[in-house]
């Protein structure tokens, strides 16, 4: 006697289920990535706009040349929108006849894209004019005596 067969045709609800859950594990999975990247993004176009705001003070800064105007600060509209004002902190001498080490102080202001932020920069500047005279001289003089006394020890060919 034959038995009879009977033939699945389709899921059953607990393998539909469990597909279900499964999708929906990796959408959620898969969402929370995208958003993390998109998280990233935006952080990342913050940072650019605040270094550009920050290369524009400075680059503001490099086009002063006497010390007096450097030390009343200023301020300056940003490329982002923004204003930003700086200060001097500290001008410097070095070792070297003519440059300056000048620490500042920027403050910009917050505008949509660029939050409000405040930090100190430091630049090397080459500035022959804020050299005391008497001071670059002699400096000027011993290194050209220290060079003078390395031609010496080595000849060029």
């Amino acid at each position: 006697m034959k038995t009879p067969c009977h033939r699945r045709r389709g899921f059953s609800l607990v393998e539909t289920l469990v597909a279900m859950f499964i999708f929906m594990l990796a959408v959620g999975v898969l969402a929370s990535a995208a958003n993390n990247a998109i998280t990233a993004l935006t952080l990342m176009e913050i940072k650019e706009g605040t270094e550009r705001d920050y290369q524009f003070v400075r680059d503001q800064v490099l086009t002063i040349s006497d010390t007096d105007s450097l030390g009343l600060g200023g301020d300056v509209d940003t490329p982002s929108g923004g204003r930003a004002h700086w200060d001097l902190v500290e001008s410097e001498t070095t070792d070297t006849p003519d440059l300056f080490k000048v620490t500042l102080n920027v403050s910009l202001s917050g505008n949509g894209d660029v939050p409000a932020e405040s930090g100190n920069e430091t630049l090397m500047v080459l500035r022959p004019q804020w050299s005391d005279t008497e001071v670059r001289a002699t400096s000027l003089s011993d290194i050209e005596g220290n060079l003078q006394g390395v031609r010496t020890q080595q000849p060029w060919p």
